[in-house]
């Protein structure tokens, strides 16, 4: 029978056995995985004793003659922000509160540095389920960690450029056009927001801007710097360069849209106003040339002509040749100095100014029977340009006395102004010839005149519009054939 002291000698030879074995396991694996980044470790939990294979060591730098006390070797190591939570985890699972070991962590390097692992591992227990020993592998996973992290750093670098563009950018569906994500300049832009939960791209494109857009991308892909008219939510109309690239294996469509409706509309203007100079060049060239015409024939008629009395009536025709000369450049001076000159605002006596221009042009006229009446109602100040607020009512009334009806008994033009602090609201009304519904959209164009009667230059009312314009003004026409017009312009009031 074997003594006690024999007994613990088997157990010993049993134990360096295992011991053995498991260092030549080890040594084969090493040899079978040299050169890669995986390590192996085992932790004797009774002797606290830890091998570790030569490619643990190499990925931390260390040297593979030193010695690893597994007593110290976590407070070492690993990461300070790391350490906590991975011996949670690992005495977690030694205890059975886990299944499965894996964890992702940092460990410092020799030089200082810190490289990130990713660690398994499975616990040896005995019969009665007590932890002997734990072994497991170190990966060295810091490339994909750090390649990882350059991901999201660009992702986030994206994300703020998308979100803190300048530009609308947005991705939608295209099949649908449901806009599936957007930066803030695009709900800015779109109008969309609360209220809309659903936005979509397509419709907010009219029609014929929706096929086109539509057919460019199916056919190369892209679109480049295409000019939209798009109609938001709330039904306000914006002009935008698109560009967009379609990707149709995720059915998505990435688009950028550049808001140009104050270039468009400034381009618009442009052309009105080039529009505008033909035309006045050729207006303006006719209504000069057409009294000249009449002057050099009537001096002509003058020389040959000795009847005293052909003679007076040649003199008075060229008068009134010249007189209508005279008012076209009053007019085309009117228009120059509305569009260079900003004189200051001072107060206006309107009651003043109103009969001045009713006296001014009832006297220069056949008047008889013209009933003229006047309301002013002015209890505090009115402040403007008083240039251009005579310009409105000296063409105002002109008109009103100049169109009046010979075939009524009873023709009048009534003048009303009423002031407060906010606005003047003048009110220029006559019961004269009136104007047909389809001139009355044309009234305030350059040269147009609204009867045949007309002999004036067609500038009076278009002299008007952009006078109220300068003062932020607003016109109101209503009219009747035969029956009437009234005007009525409200005009801020500048008191502050």
């Amino acid at each position: 029978m074997k003594s006690e002291t024999d007994n613990l000698k088997d157990i010993l030879i049993q134990r360096e056995l295992e011991i053995r074995l498991l260092k030549e396991k080890l040594d084969k694996y090493e040899a079978a995985a040299s050169g890669a980044t995986e390590g192996l470790w085992d932790w004797d939990f009774e002797t606290n004793i830890a091998f570790v294979s030569k490619p643990w060591k190499a990925m931390l730098g260390i040297n593979n003659d030193t010695p690893l006390d597994m007593t110290t070797f976590w407070d070492d190591l690993l990461h300070p922000e790391d350490r906590d939570r991975v011996v949670k985890n690992m005495n977690d699972y030694i205890r059975g509160q886990v299944p499965n070991y894996r964890q992702e962590f940092r460990l410092r390097h020799s030089n200082g540095s810190y490289r990130w692992i990713l660690s398994k591992a499975r616990v040896i227990r005995d019969n009665g389920g007590r932890a002997l020993r734990l072994s497991g592998s170190h990966t060295d996973i810091t490339q994909q960690k750090e390649a990882a992290n350059a991901v999201k750093r660009s992702e986030e670098k994206y994300r703020n450029l998308f979100q803190n563009s300048l530009v609308a950018m947005f991705r939608s569906e295209a099949s649908s056009g449901d806009i599936v994500e957007a930066n803030e300049k695009s709900k800015e832009l779109i109008s969309y927001g609360a209220g809309v939960d659903d936005p979509n791209f397509y419709d907010i494109l009219r029609d014929r801007d929706r096929k086109k857009f539509l057919n460019r991308l199916e056919e190369n892909g892209t679109v480049d710097n295409l000019e939209l008219q798009i109609i938001t939510p709330g039904g306000k109309s914006r002009w935008v360069s698109c560009s967009a690239v379609l990707y149709a294996e995720d059915n998505i469509i990435e688009c950028i849209l550049k808001d140009i409706t104050q270039t468009k509309e400034n381009l618009l203007e442009l052309q009105k106003v080039n529009f505008e100079l033909d035309s006045f060049v050729y207006h303006a060239s006719h209504d000069l040339r057409s009294p000249l015409r009449s002057i050099l024939g009537l001096i002509d008629l003058y020389r040959i002509e000795n009847n005293p009395s052909i003679r007076e009536e040649c003199i008075e025709k060229i008068e009134g040749s010249v007189k209508r000369l005279d008012d076209l450049v009053m007019e085309l001076l009117s228009i120059s100095r509305n569009d260079r000159v900003n004189d200051p605002y001072e107060e206006i006596n309107l009651l003043l100014e109103i009969n001045h221009s009713i006296s001014s042009y009832y006297n220069a006229t056949n008047t008889h029977g013209l009933q003229t009446r006047t309301k002013v109602i002015q209890p505090v100040a009115f402040k403007s340009d008083l240039t251009r607020v005579r310009i409105i009512l000296n063409n105002l009334i002109s008109n009103a006395i100049k169109y009046r009806s010979y075939d009524k008994d009873n023709h009048y033009i009534y003048v009303e102004a009423i002031v407060d602090e906010q606005a003047l609201v003048l009110k220029v009304e006559d019961n004269g010839e009136g104007i047909e519904s389809s001139k009355l959209p044309h009234i305030f164009d350059m040269f147009y005149r609204a009867t045949e009667k007309s002999e004036g230059s067609g500038l009076g009312l278009y002299i008007v519009k952009k006078v109220a314009d300068k003062l932020e003004a607003n016109i109101e026409v209503k009219s009747e054939e035969l029956e009437g017009t009234t005007f009525t312009v409200t005009i801020p009031n500048s008191l502050s």
